[in-house]
């Protein structure tokens, strides 16, 4: 075989894997009754404000929002997505920081308890190593993304039958917030995949995860103290205000950082991967 159809094989593999487990079945459930659960508190929320705050007009509530992201986004995006549905967005945000524990969860025994049971071996001999590392970022990366992609559709119902926005504004904002996400979680994939499989225990893999995920964050949340910018740029949710940015080269340039971060975990591992006994 080729090796796209190598890492293809090994990605539908994965996908089958993780969706027919019970760990994996468990963390999708989850992940949708969370969801709706936090859109249904938030519709209540936005409903809860109009009728406590009724002498303010949508116009000035969007005004009042562009002021607060304005804080964070440069002044175009913040005008730009102070027209979003507000319970999109903090969907957007709670998946931003999120998915990396859900990651956690559904990948740090991909390849560990392969190594741990020897059942690594039957697929090394029929496929490339290479290949097989990429199979597994994909795999993970797949499932991460369906998972996140049925929780923000669920959400996107509850936002159109509770009256929040129209449909098509929905689909429309709630595509491109999904889509940001997809850049942040390939990062998050890479990492989880190359720091697990220096390991053949499971148990060991997710705790250096941790450990991996939780040394990111302090990095970027040191930076943020110390006012040093540059420490924030080894976490990949970072980015999240470049990849919502008006501009189509700040958006690109976001992209372009989490895919640096893809490539270098996926390289990273493959060569590690090749040269290792397993």
């Amino acid at each position: 075989m080729n090796p796209l159809s190598e890492v293809w094989l090994i990605l539908q593999r994965e996908l089958l894997r993780n969706f027919r487990s019970v760990k994996g079945i468990v963390l999708a459930l989850l992940a949708l009754l969370g969801g709706s659960g936090a859109a249904m508190l938030l519709v209540k929320f936005q409903q809860f404000k109009r009728t406590q705050l009724p002498d303010i007009t949508p116009e000035h509530m969007k005004e009042l929002r562009e002021q607060a992201l304005a804080q964070v986004y440069d002044p175009e995006t913040a005008k730009q997505l102070s027209s979003s549905p507000e319970v999109l967005y903090v969907v957007l945000m709670l998946t931003v920081w999120l998915t990396p524990l859900l990651i956690v969860f559904l990948g740090f025994d991909n390849v560990s308890s392969e190594l741990q049971h020897k059942a690594v071996r039957y697929w090394t001999v029929r496929t490339r190593r290479g290949s097989y590392f990429i199979g597994k970022v994909l795999g993970l990366f797949a499932t991460v993304s369906l998972i996140t992609l049925s929780m923000h559709v669920l959400i996107w119902v509850v936002c159109i039958a509770r009256g929040e926005a129209s449909a098509g504004e929905t689909f429309a904002w709630g595509a491109r917030f999904w889509a940001t996400s997809l850049p942040m979680s390939a990062a998050w994939c890479a990492v989880a995949t190359l720091v697990g499989s220096l390991f053949r225990q499971p148990v060991l893999a997710l705790l250096m995860i941790c450990v991996a995920f939780f040394s990111l964050w302090f990095l970027w949340a040191v930076g943020l103290a110390a006012n040093v910018e540059g420490l924030a740029y080894v976490y990949p949710n970072y980015y999240d205000k470049l990849l919502l940015s008006s501009k189509a080269w700040t958006a690109a340039g976001g992209v372009a950082a989490c895919l640096g971060f893809t490539v270098i975990g996926v390289g990273g591992g493959t060569l590690i991967f090749a040269r290792r006994d397993v």
